[in-house]
């Protein structure tokens, strides 16, 4: 395995397991698949600059050093809280106490990111010439990258690993999606399209092979895409944006556990441009996105009814 494919690894587990940005102190020495490797700085320097350029990589901030983060996610510089010891001045607790009393919209969930597998897809886009496709990476980490689905709230990102799972990133932080049916079936009728696209490539492959002569079998007979209901969410971010506006400095508050990433922040919201409070949790649903959306509608039924009491 190349370097840069160990760095994405690496680089993957910091983001989604840690909840933190990277920098190249966590490159200079460390395990992977239980063999150790060390790097020197000036070639996590050149690693990280040609992933950089690829887009494989996105730089967050620097705080005396430089720290690096996915496309896509975003932690910003911000101020931590700590639950086993916290000094907070006056000033802190009075500001803190205010946020918790802010009335907040109906909950909604953002930055999802889903995935499935489809047994040889990644050899039958390599095989395709599509206008859906929109880059082959041949040199770093061999992914095929689909066109981006932009649709009026959000933005659809899809690509394909070798190993022939498939990413797909929904971008709609300025829009959440409610958690109700509507906000499901906003969501699904994006993923369609992404499902859809899929389905046409696989059956241009499927129609081209066939006349061809050259259709294997174990194709031929497993040549759906998985309805997009079943796709997995590897994480989403769930939350609620406070009802009135809030006019003070921009702030972010992150705190967390073993588990869950906890952030407070200010939002500029895309309609109106009217900054609001955003109170979110990271979550890891791991389940279908069908069994994970329902679970979020029925909880929050289940508070709506004992709130009347």
């Amino acid at each position: 395995m190349k370097s840069e494919d160990i760095f994405l690894e690496r680089m993957a587990c910091i983001v989604f397991n840690d909840n933190r940005p990277f920098s190249y102190r966590d490159f200079l020495s460390f395990e992977y698949e239980g063999q150790p490797y060390k790097f020197k700085h000036g070639t996590i320097r050149n690693i990280f600059s040609k992933l950089q350029k690829n887009g494989d990589i996105e730089h967050e901030y620097r705080s005396g050093t430089a720290f690096y983060t996915l496309p896509g996610i975003k932690f910003g510089k911000s101020m931590t809280v700590n639950h086993t010891e916290v000094h907070l001045t006056p000033k802190q607790k009075t500001f803190l106490q205010f946020l918790q009393s802010i009335p907040m919209d109906k909950p909604a969930i953002h930055d999802i990111r889903l995935s499935f597998t489809f047994n040889r897809l990644w050899s039958i886009l390599s095989a395709c010439s599509s206008s859906f496709i929109r880059y082959k990476d041949l040199n770093s980490n061999k992914d095929i990258t689909l066109q981006d689905i932009v649709r009026k709230d959000y933005s659809i990102r899809t690509s394909v690993h070798r190993t022939d799972n498939v990413s797909v990133i929904i971008s709609c932080s300025k829009t959440p999606i409610p958690i109700d049916i509507l906000g499901l079936a906003k969501l699904t009728s994006g993923l369609a399209r992404v499902e859809e696209r899929f389905q046409i490539l696989v059956d241009d492959y499927n129609r081209l092979n066939l006349q061809n002569g050259r259709q294997s079998l174990s194709l031929a007979i497993d040549s759906k895409i998985p309805d997009n209901l079943t796709w997995m969410v590897n994480m989403w971010h769930f939350g609620h944006d406070s009802l009135t506006g809030y006019s003070g400095e921009k702030f972010e508050i992150t705190w967390g556990d073993s588990l869950n990433l906890f952030r407070m922040y200010s939002k500029q919201h895309k309609k109106n441009k009217t900054m609001k409070i955003r109170k979110e949790i990271q979550e890891y649903p791991n389940k279908s996105l069908y069994e994970a959306f329902m679970d979020k509608v029925k909880k929050e039924e289940e508070y709506d009814d004992t709130s009347l009491f």
